[in-house]
């Protein structure tokens, strides 16, 4: 009797570190698909952008993919992390995408040499999905190298509708997004004209 006991406990130890070794599905941040009818490779001419580090909210900046939010709770993957840390996955794919739009000579890569024309800041405020859709809400802020140079800053709100709640459909939400937010910095013409708006 003593014997079986054992053998199940070691059988029951060895399921559970089987278990518990498992390594998690990774899900990678897509970038974002140039806006329907737009080639990429934007005008050359136009204020070099640097894009600073992105600021998320704490709980996005781990590895958990956050698959569902009501009110202030949270609902993880339990199986499916980021592949990489989310606020680098979101300043990739934010950057790639304004590279699309603008042109890849214009956003520009800190450390590459060149003096920027205007630092984008941008805090993520939500990037999550709540009721049924990936909300974006980000504040966001041109300010420019030249004293005189007029800089821009505003919020964005952005929902997409989230056809499919799993990791995948989250990641490829997140990359709409990002790719919608570009379009809205994009449009923007920083660092021209006398002031520097505030």
């Amino acid at each position: 009797m003593k014997r079986a006991h054992r053998i199940g406990i070691a059988l029951l130890a060895a399921t559970i570190a089987a278990c518990a070794s498992s390594p998690p599905t990774l899900v990678a941040l897509p970038v974002p698909s140039p806006r329907e009818g737009h080639q990429g490779g934007g005008p050359s001419s136009g204020a070099t952008i640097l894009l600073r580090p992105v600021v998320l909210p704490g709980y996005l900046e781990n590895y958990p993919v956050v698959i569902a939010r009501s009110g202030n709770t949270l609902v993880v993957s339990n199986d499916t992390e980021w592949a990489e840390p989310l606020r680098d996955a979101v300043a990739r794919a934010l950057r790639a995408a304004l590279s699309q739009r603008l042109g890849p000579s214009r956003v520009l890569i800190e450390g590459d040499g060149r003096i920027p024309e205007a630092d984008l800041s941008v805090e993520f405020l939500a990037l999550d999905p709540q009721s049924g859709a990936l909300w974006l809400d980000a504040r966001w802020t041109f300010s420019c190298t030249a004293r005189k140079a007029r800089g821009r800053a505003d919020r964005t709100f952005l929902e997409i509708p989230l056809g499919d709640a799993s990791p995948a459909g989250i990641a490829a939400a997140t990359a709409e997004a990002l790719g919608r937010f570009a379009d809205v910095l994009a449009a923007q013409a920083p660092c021209e004209g006398p002031e520097l708006v505030r």
